[in-house]
């Protein structure tokens, strides 16, 4: 039999966000042994190996399997990464492994859409913006206000999911693996900031292939390209000037450009800003009056914009058993997991066809005969 692997250990103990103390209290030992087991440096009988499986609720099999592709520190892309703390990030980034491993589980029986994202030079200003151009052009999606973000990434071929347990301090966290994936914060965030994340998050994608983020100047060109995608300069640039009444920020055109566009006031201010239709006073002025009535986080229009719901793993799932006989367990038995863990990584959504993008439900073929689904 192959050797305990410590590795995986630490991966499913920060997937529960225990401390090292905290789950040898649960199987009874010390947090040092549990330190020692998860370098290789100490060995695990059955009875603490039984302990342990059943505490973080995975098979004892997890333990020993060897993840041939894992995810590299340049794959893996926080939003709002600055501000966070290594260990949040540590937890965040343990989620995100699991949700690879079901994504690997779902890809081995259905067909999911083929990656699309460009690469492209994240050189100047004008690059990154004719990235985003580009990037609509392909998905023939127009130049207005785009209807489902999160459908268009799934389009894509990346796999958008909401992901509980992530700190409030984490808008969303993405892994450029071989099937890109996305977890936004699952706590509530605004569709406008869940919109805004997924389009930073294929900037990211897009922009960034191999290279380490999280600085401010890759932070700073992924905003760009969200900016560009959801307002992209041809036409709003004209429609920006709702928002300005003689010298002064016009709100009520704010939040009318908002319901329109699908973006927050802040995010206007900031394009607008960043097209020149606003000035440096204005676009200052702006960020006090959010900041004053209370908006800067969660602004007052924000329950008018319904959330967008991911669709990829739902109806992969859905599918799976449906079609294929395939359930729930059965997925997480190949993940090596229990059930119930699977059910904390899973959240159930709604999804509805709208606007300029396409549904992936609508666009499923099933191949009964090889147990294949193109979505």
């Amino acid at each position: 039999m192959s050797d305990f692997i410590g590795t995986n250990l630490r991966l499913i103990r920060l997937f529960h966000d225990l401390s090292l103390t905290e789950l040898g209290e649960l199987v009874g030992v010390s947090k040092q042994y549990l330190s020692r087991v998860e370098t290789g440096a100490e060995s695990v009988s059955d009875q603490l190996e039984n302990a342990l499986a059943n505490e973080l609720e995975v098979l004892p099999e997890f333990f020993y399997h060897i993840d041939l592709i894992p995810i590299a520190d340049e794959q893996c892309h926080f939003r709002r990464q600055l501000t966070t703390k290594v260990a949040l990030r540590q937890v965040a980034r343990a989620r995100g492994e699991m949700l690879k491993r079901l994504v690997g589980v779902l890809d081995e029986h259905v067909e999911l859409p083929h990656y699309q994202v460009g690469e492209a030079d994240p050189g100047s200003a004008e690059m990154i913006e004719h990235a985003a151009e580009k990037f609509r052009s392909l998905f023939a999606l127009g130049l207005g206000p785009l209807s489902n973000v999160t459908r268009i990434a799934e389009n894509a071929g990346a796999v958008v999911m909401k992901v509980h347990g992530l700190a409030p301090e984490i808008d969303a966290v993405s892994f450029a693996t071989k099937r890109p994936l996305i977890a936004l914060n699952g706590s509530g965030r605004s569709a406008c900031r869940e919109r805004f994340g997924i389009a930073h998050e294929l900037g990211h994608f897009s922009l960034h292939i191999g290279v380490m983020t999280g600085d401010r100047l890759t932070e700073t060109q992924a905003n760009r390209f969200a900016s560009a995608l959801l307002m992209p300069r041809s036409t709003f640039t004209s429609e920006c000037q709702l928002a300005i009444r003689g010298t002064r920020l016009n709100w009520p055109g704010l939040s009318e450009l908002k319901l329109r566009w699908g973006v927050s006031k802040a995010a206007i201010i900031f394009r607008g800003r960043q097209l020149g239709v606003f000035s440096d006073d204005q676009a200052r002025a702006g960020y006090i009056g959010l900041n004053r009535h209370g908006e800067a986080i969660q602004e007052s229009e924000d329950h008018l914009i319904a959330n967008e719901e991911p669709e990829v793993i739902t109806e992969s799932l859905k599918v799976m058993k449906e079609h294929f006989g395939v359930p729930q367990s059965a997925v997480a038995r190949e993940m090596r997991v229990h059930p119930s863990l699977l059910e904390t990584l899973l959240m159930s959504s709604n999804p509805e066809d709208s606007g300029n993008v396409v549904s992936l439900s609508r666009a499923s073929r099933i191949n009964r005969d090889d147990q294949e689904m193109s979505v």
